[in-house]
């Protein structure tokens, strides 16, 4: 137990180390109200900036694609065990299965894996949770013991259906929660990847596709349906241009918006724009569907409209793999590269070594797994689909002694029920 509490207090310590620089640092602070400037988060209360403040120190990139936290080190010449646990932190969903004097037993949903949990606050404090709840909390291992940092949600046992959407959401927006503490898992997906690669350049005969949004669901399914030796008729009614290549947000490919799921199952074709979206094969990472791709690719060839923030996004962006970046490297003059990538991000970069080291850091550290490949080796997703295509089948009928489906733990006679009569 104190081993657990001096790491506690060090985690702790360290986290407002971080903070107060955050403060003082005017590079990072300016960088950190024109975050949430472009975001237009408005935080009401301590809990709330302090949860913003997180992701933004332990998520985030700045504006010119360089990691916060490796920017704090690099400020600090900090390099110790702390800080790269806190780089290595990940956020998932946790079912309860034994409430501890210190801690929980749980299982992660996103990898499937038992783990102990202990929190960063006294078990008093969380009270409201219960056995068989769960939790979507960030947690981080040190000295192989694995510690909540944040818990940003608790689902009730009975909402099933919650938990497996959040996962989900955790799942795209941090692949290595697939295979966290799980090795069996991690080699099905370097398999899967070596499967992948292989049957797309077979089918396609290089390593990207491009198409437009109303098409790509169509066209996903073409290429699954030739790897898995079932069809194939040609695919040219499948490929289509834009009318105009230009970069704007589409609010559909945000994962936290709230029509996640309706997004999720719809497809990209169900989006209200219209734009390029194209199909990349990343020989270590597996299949990509990357938007404005050859958006992207004309703007160091011509002059696009929304160029500057497309270059940024691609360039700080962990959906996007380094091969992309490689890519256009390759394929331009390396002049004309340099001057691009630097106006857009106001950096003086002038080899693609210094591009990727500090707008890729994430890949050149450790291995990412395309969100595509994640979700093709997903159970969670599978459920996640099937349980959205019963919905559609038929309406859910609830009795009135059975728990409410808002989740709130009572039974339905006693809660939504009552709204409705």
């Amino acid at each position: 137990m104190p081993a657990i509490i001096d790491s506690l207090n060090l985690i702790s310590k360290t986290i407002d180390n971080l903070m107060q620089f955050l403060s003082e640092d005017k590079i990072l602070s300016k960088d950190f109200e024109q975050y949430l400037e472009n975001n237009k988060i408005e935080v009401k209360t301590q809990n709330e900036f302090n949860n913003v403040v997180i992701h933004y120190l332990l998520d985030l990139k700045m504006q010119n694609g360089l990691k916060v936290l490796e920017y704090y080190r690099r400020n600090n010449a900090v390099q110790d065990e702390i800080i790269r646990a806190l780089d290595n932190s990940l956020c998932a969903v946790f079912q309860v299965n034994k409430i501890l004097s210190n801690g929980f037993e749980v299982k992660c949903l996103n990898s499937n894996t038992d783990l102990t949990l202990i929190p960063m606050v006294k078990m008093e404090h969380l009270k409201t949770i219960g056995r068989y709840d769960y939790i979507e909390a960030r947690i981080l291992e040190l000295d192989n013991t694995l510690y909540i940092l944040e818990i940003y949600n608790v689902i009730s046992e009975f909402d099933q259906w919650g938990a497996i959407v959040n996962s989900v959401k955790n799942l795209i927006q941090n692949p290595k929660s697939a295979y966290f503490k799980n090795e069996q898992k991690e080699i099905e997906l370097k398999q899967c990847v070596e499967e992948f690669y292989q049957k797309f350049l077979e089918c396609f005969k290089k390593e990207y596709i491009s198409t437009t949004n109303k098409k790509v669901d169509c066209l996903i399914e073409y290429f699954n349906q030739f790897r898995l030796n079932k069809t194939q008729d040609s695919y040219e009614d499948l490929i289509e241009e834009t009318e105009q290549y230009k970069y704007f947000e589409v609010n559909e490919l945000k994962c936290s918006d709230s029509r996640f799921l309706e997004n999720a199952v719809s497809g990209f074709s169900s989006h209200s724009e219209i734009y390029d979206i194209s199909l990349w094969i990343d020989k270590k990472r597996g299949l990509y569907i990357i938007p404005f791709l050859k958006t992207f690719l004309k703007c160091f060839k011509e002059e696009i409209e929304g160029k500057k923030e497309c270059i940024k996004e691609f360039l700080t962006s962990d959906k996007i793999p380094p091969s992309v970046i490689k890519y256009v490297y390759d394929n331009n003059d390396k002049g004309c590269f340099f001057k691009t990538i630097n106006e857009a991000l106001d950096t003086n970069f002038s080899t693609l070594e210094e591009v990727l080291f500090n707008t890729k850091s994430s890949f050149v550290e450790g291995g990412i797994y395309s969100p595509a490949t994640i979700l093709f080796n997903s159970e969670l997703f599978d459920k996640m689909l099937s349980f959205s295509e019963k919905n559609e089948q038929k309406p859910q009928k609830i009795g009135r002694n059975d728990p409410c489906p808002c989740g709130s733990g009572l039974k339905y006679k006693n809660c939504c029920l009552k709204k409705e009569l």
